[in-house]
């Protein structure tokens, strides 16, 4: 295994086909590898993922320097066709329709991971094409979640994070009902996993229940993904979701009230056919009131087979561009402000790789900073070599530079 591709025989592309940028991000890296492979043509290129689903003929057809492009309900047969150099069977199929029959997993040299607990979703949301992509929602059973959990704490794993495209479902298709509150309940006992991170949960499984579930298990930070999408009633209905930004504030400043240092992110959409300058103010009202400490902004872009790609009333390229700067500098202004709150205080941050041994300068993430989406923490001031990657340690923070967090070591070597 290497993540070098001038080292790689084989190099695997693993790609998204959610939305326009991640398809462009997806075709670039082909492309990109595809002149490493013109420059050694014993190299072979197979291509995955979403993009590889939805998209396979073309694919295929555009890109012959491609040896292999092959869906996501036969991507675990990879390994099994590079061993036999038998790079057929290409077709596109349904995505799997269960968790049973998934190989044990080959983890990257990091302290955290990702627990997928169902894929696949039922909301039918009108701009989404996940369904389209991954299917139906399907949970994997809760015996073979916890056994994966206490596998991944074996291999030295010190944070998970659970995931799936509407996680507080879990379990609906297999046993009638969310026991996703339970599930939260069963993870404990591990070794060495310390940190439990909770994402992508709709904003109508956040309840009583989940609550009490996190405040119960004290591996669960008190941090929430919460995706809300909108703002404006009209635009949210038009979604085909639930609910308006006065419910969503509710929601916000109940949760604030239960669990005083919750960390909140949610991800929005800028640009939705229809949304008029109205609907547009409504959502800014609303991000200045909600306060998030992360926000993740997306330009609208029509996806083949949603029922929004056939809505009237599109918005300008240019408006949504504007429209998604003129966010971002709003949240830029309300992270600066809530993560100076932050400087001079001390906290647990979770180191993930040395950066610079001779300044003792190490990369990690503090307990509010999901992986790759919330920026990261750099710490300094071992001179003894005592750290190392996967160690939870108290650092002072010393300054915050509009993404990243800066600090020092503080007393003790974590845990």
């Amino acid at each position: 295994m290497t993540e070098e591709p001038f080292a790689a025989d084989y190099i695997i592309i693993n790609t998204c086909g959610f939305i326009e940028a991640a398809k462009r991000e997806s075709i670039n890296t082909i492309l990109e590898l595809a002149e490493v492979k013109n420059q050694s043509s014993q190299k072979k290129i197979i291509v995955t993922g979403c993009l590889a689903q939805r998209y396979h003929d073309e694919l295929a057809k555009e890109i012959p320097e491609v040896d292999l492009v092959i869906g996501i309900a036969k991507e675990f047969n990879i390994a099994e066709m590079i061993r036999l150099d038998n790079l057929r069977d290409g077709e596109p199929a349904a995505p799997p329709q269960d968790f049973t029959s998934y190989p044990e997993r080959v983890l990257p040299n990091l302290p955290y991971a990702y627990l997928q607990v169902a894929d696949g979703c039922d909301n039918r949301c009108s701009y989404c094409a996940i369904p389209i992509i991954r299917g139906k929602f399907r949970s994997k059973p809760i015996e073979k979640v916890i056994e994966e959990a206490h596998w991944l704490d074996e291999q030295g794993i010190k944070e998970i994070n659970i995931i799936a495209q509407d996680t507080g479902r879990y379990g609906y298709d297999l046993y009638g009902r969310s026991r996703f509150t339970e599930l939260l309940s069963l993870l404990t006992g591990f070794k060495n996993i310390k940190w439990i991170r909770l994402l992508y949960l709709q904003p109508y499984f956040v309840n009583d229940e989940l609550i009490d579930a996190v405040k119960g298990n004290q591996l669960i930070l008190s941090y929430l993904d919460i995706p809300i999408q909108h703002a404006s009633p009209k635009t949210l209905r038009a979604m085909n979701r639930h609910g308006a930004g006065s419910d969503y504030l509710a929601l916000i400043a109940w949760l604030r009230r239960v669990i005083p240092d919750i960390v909140l992110r949610t991800s929005i959409i800028v640009g939705f056919p229809g949304e008029s300058p109205t609907d547009f103010d409504e959502l800014t009202q609303f991000i200045e009131k909600a306060n998030f400490d992360y926000l993740g902004i997306f330009e609208y872009s029509p996806e083949d087979g949603t029922p929004a790609a056939k809505l009237s009333g599109r918005v300008a390229e240019k408006i949504i561009k504007g429209r998604y700067h003129q966010l971002t500098a709003l949240q830029d202004s309300i992270n600066q402000r809530r993560n100076e709150d932050r400087i001079g205080k001390i906290y647990d941050v979770l180191i993930e790789r040395e950066i610079d041994s001779k300044e003792g300068l190490f990369e990690g993430r503090a307990w509010w900073q999901a992986p790759e989406v919330d920026g990261y923490t750099y710490i300094t001031g071992d001179s003894q070599g005592s750290i190392k990657p996967g160690q939870i340690i108290k650092a002072r923070f010393d300054e915050f530079d509009g993404c990243d967090f800066h600090g020092r070591i503080a007393s003790g070597l974590g845990k």
